[in-house]
């Protein structure tokens, strides 16, 4: 979000709520919004927190709680100091697309920018379980199995994925085919990862991740000793792969195990 669309969603947001404003804290809360219309982030931010050191509305508080997470999340580098503004929110707040979008401002930082993915698992948990079922409920739950993964939760990353992939119409269900391969690679369970890369590569229509995918195979099959199934399969991407030398190497060295091993 650009200064001038965040000065714009600042006045939208302090109209709703005016009515509740002494002439002071108008006067105040303008004072901050023309900081933002400046670019003068840092004083925005200092005014707004005055603000709060006096009194105001709840409704006007949380309205500030939010125009501070965006600040130091947006503007002033400080993701964990946006977090903890945006958490205000889900103390006060009762009104529940507040809540939502709260919600998925700490989950998104948690896990695009600060990599916490054990606090963005709990963030989508919630978010999975509000009712009604939200618009954007299959990203969430597709974005807690990757944060259980990525935080090697290997047993809950597999069950989520497992849910994922029992609703074939899931927006989700290929990705969740490929990470649920990619969990047994990593734990070396080989044969259950290339089973659902069998699965995975004959739906995906994009050759680059079918690449990739074959590549991870020919590392299981290497790995499993099944010398002539890894050679076919980095032969059959030989010319494809980004790194073309990498597969010419393991098709040598695999030439030379399965010579050595006539011997």
């Amino acid at each position: 979000m650009n200064f001038k669309k965040l000065a714009l969603f600042t006045a939208i947001f302090f109209s709703l709520c005016s009515c509740d404003f002494s002439p002071r804290l108008h006067k105040e809360i303008l004072e901050a919004q023309g900081f933002i219309n400046t670019q003068n982030y840092e004083k925005a931010a200092l005014k707004y927190k005055r603000i709060l050191n006096g009194v105001a509305p709840k409704k006007v508080k949380i309205k500030i709680f939010y125009q501070l997470g965006e600040l130091y999340s947006i503007h002033l580098d400080d993701n964990n100091l946006a977090i903890e503004y945006y958490s205000k929110i889900l103390k006060l707040s009762e009104d529940l697309r507040e809540l939502v979008k709260v919600e998925e401002k700490i989950a998104e930082i948690d896990f695009s920018y600060l990599k916490n993915f054990k606090r963005a698992s709990e963030s989508y948990k919630r978010l999975i379980q509000f009712k009604p079922r939200l618009k954007k409920h299959d990203f969430y739950h597709y974005r807690l199995g990757l944060s259980y993964l990525n935080s090697n939760e290997f047993r809950k990353a597999e069950k989520t994925f497992q849910e994922i992939i029992s609703y074939r119409e899931h927006e989700y269900y290929l990705k969740s085919l490929y990470y649920s391969g990619l969990i047994f690679f990593k734990i070396k369970n080989w044969k259950k990862a290339i089973r659902f890369w069998d699965r995975y590569i004959a739906l995906e229509k994009r050759r680059d991740n079918i690449v990739q995918t074959k590549f991870l195979m020919g590392n299981a099959y290497e790995t499993m000793e099944e010398l002539k199934k890894a050679y076919n399969i980095y032969y059959s991407i030989l010319g494809e792969y980004p790194n073309n030398d990498v597969i010419k190497n393991r098709l040598n060295s695999l030439y030379k195990r399965r010579i050595a091993r006539k011997r």
